[in-house]
Parts: structure tokens; sequence; C-alpha cells
């Protein structure tokens, strides 16, 4: 017998499939119309489905259960519609002050100083601790091009590759870039070398042009106590060096989609190089569907657990430049990997299944 439709059952859809895409990751209760959970949340039940304001309230309801700090920011590219938490509190960038690293080294090849086919070859002194393939080979040994260089730095998160091109870019040089393209809050100051020994209370100096293998002995050499290594950590994590807030670091990734941070073909190498990136599966890339196309780049230090990209949505739906940047109360990386990956599939799936960009509301 066929059922009479009852149209006053029935949900908006832009409600209907958000709220079931919004169950399958956890977080319909925070939706629900119930009475009991609109009294209990309604921050979550009284903003309106489709709207950012409705994402923000899901996105800060999974911030909440992570035990730490979370600044988000996710701008969908072609509306403008954005939402985010604590975006404007600067972070640890960790490794992904590597994409401000690969924005500065595309400039100078842009200005014809440099070619992406320059070669560089690889020195004993240039191997550092840290991740990465280049400080297990051979040197001398190897000649890179440029554009492996930084497909090293991005795609394995090399730290070594990363020191060879800050060490010719210079990290003041890489700031004022930020600078120029109007961002005021992301900052790059140190090598890794230099910041993975900051984190370890070791001064620099004595191995700014050791080798690998002497900076092993003389890290090995520095002994402290369990309260001398929490009172560095703390100094490290206070500190203001090398530190993004996600609404920058999102605006950095806006202008390099757009090819406005460079020339169009500088930045579309630049995201050539992002979209390989192999580290990171459970994070932005965690809970997306299997072959969602995606330009990003992790970073982790300690307590620091981040990832940052631009995800493309199916069906020319457009394109989310995302930010999170994590800070545990203690380090837990498979929880900090657990909400980067809730976050960004809640975002997902708010884009995918809204309103085209053309009737996206404002």
């Amino acid at each position: 017998m066929k059922r009479s439709a009852n149209t006053s059952l029935i949900p908006t859809f832009r409600g209907m499939v958000l709220l079931v895409a919004l169950s399958v990751l956890g977080a319909a209760p925070a939706l629900a119309q119930d009475p009991a959970v609109a009294a209990a949340t309604p921050e979550a039940t009284m903003t309106q489905p489709g709207t950012a304001a409705r994402l923000e309230a899901v996105l800060q309801s999974i911030v909440e259960r992570f035990p730490g700090r979370i600044g988000v920011y996710a701008e969908h590219i072609e509306s403008g519609v954005a939402a985010g938490v604590d975006p404007d509190t600067p972070y640890g960038m960790a490794s992904t002050y590597k994409v401000p690293i690969l924005v500065e080294m595309m400039a100078r090849v842009e200005s014809g100083d440099w070619s992406l086919d320059m070669p560089i070859d690889l020195t004993v002194r240039d191997q550092h601790i840290g991740s990465g393939l280049l400080a297990d080979l051979w040197a001398p040994g190897l000649t890179l091009s440029l554009k492996n260089l930084a497909t090293m730095m991005i795609i394995l998160s090399d730290n070594s590759a990363t020191d060879m091109l800050i060490d010719r870019v210079g990290a003041a040089e890489v700031t004022a870039r930020m600078r120029s393209l109007g961002l005021e809050n992301i900052r790059v100051d140190r090598t890794t070398l230099e910041l993975i020994l900051d984190y370890n209370g070791i001064d620099y100096e004595p191995v700014a042009e050791a080798s690998l293998v002497e900076i092993i002995a003389y890290r090995q050499q520095v002994s402290m106590s369990p309260e001398e290594v929490a009172s560095v950590r703390e100094e490290f994590y206070e500190g203001p060096e090398d530190k993004a807030t996600a609404r920058e670091m999102t605006a950095l990734l806006i202008e390099i989609a757009e090819g406005r941070a460079l020339e169009k073909e500088s930045c579309d190498v630049i995201l050539e190089i992002l979209e390989r990136t192999r580290t990171g599966a459970n994070r932005l890339r965690g809970l997306l569907p299997p072959g969602t196309r995606l330009a990003h780049k992790t970073g982790t230090i300690g307590r620091i657990l981040d990832d940052v990209g631009i995800i493309y949505l199916p069906d020319d739906l457009g394109r989310v430049a995302i930010s999170v940047f994590t800070f545990a109360d203690e380090p837990d990386g498979e929880r900090a990997e657990a909400a980067i990956a809730d976050l960004a599939r809640t975002v997902y799936d708010f884009f995918l299944f809204t309103a085209p960009a053309s009737d996206w509301p404002q």
C-alpha cells in the first residue's frame, strides 16, 4: 500500500543531508532536535542548517573534546564562506612552516635568480637530525635539482632538505615574504636543526657547521634532569618563534590556490608538490573519502601536531583551504590526529552537502 507524503515531517534537503553526514562522525547529538539535547547544547541546536554558524558550532564541539587547544580555520575558496575556532591565536607551525619556505624559494625562481633544474650537492654538513631520507644517504655523492630538494622537503618532510633551502633563502626573508602578502602572523625564525635543538635545550652554535655524526655526539653529551627538561619544553612552546595563526595559514593557502601568492605558474608548482605529500595519513586525509584530492603539509614536534592544506571537493563543488594546529596537554599523537581528521571530514561534508558556490549564504 502506497503511503501518502507528509511534507510537514520532511526536513530541508540541506539540513537532512548534513545531519546524516555528521551522524557518521559522531556529531549528530549536537545537532539533534530533541528538547533535552537542545537544552544541553543550545549553541549547536539554535543555529540554522547550511550556515557557517552551524559549521562553527560543530567544529567547536570537536575542539572541546580534545585534551588541549586547537586552532582551526576553513574557508571555501570559491564562495568565501568560512568558519573556525580560535583562529587568531599563534600556534607552533612545526614542519608546516615548510610551506612559507617553499613560497620564498619559488619567488627566487620566478625572479630568475634560481632555476628549478639548478643542481645542489649534498655534503656531510647538510645532513641534519629529524625526519626525512637525506640524512640516511652517503655524502658527498648526491646531487639534487632545486625542485627535487623542495619535493623532499614537502613530501617526506625532510629536515636536511629544508635546512639546505632555508640556509639559502634566509628565515628573515621568508617572514618578509609573508608580510608582503599581508600576513602579519606567520613568522619563520629557525632552521629545523635549530628548532629541534631548542626543543631539547641544546645550544646551536657549537654544531652550526657540524656533520650529522658530530651533531648526534654533541647531543648525547647533554644531560638534564626531568625538571630541567620540562622547563626547556615550556619555554620552547611559549616562545613566539615559528608560529602562525590558523586564519593566516589558510589565507596563505588560498593565495597559493588562486595564483596570487606568486605568478600562477609558480603557485601551480607549489600545489603540485603539496599534492604529493606522503606524511599524515591519519590527519586531514584520515576520514576523507578514498581518492579525495588533497594538497597539504604536516608538522609535528612534541605536543604540537598540525596539518594544513587544500581539499578538492568532487563534482566541481570547489576547494576548501583548512589549517588545523593542535597543542595537546600531553604528547598524544593519536588523539590529535583523530581530532584533525574529524575536523576535516566535518568541513568536507558541510561544503559538500550545501548549495553550489553561486548560492552560498553570506
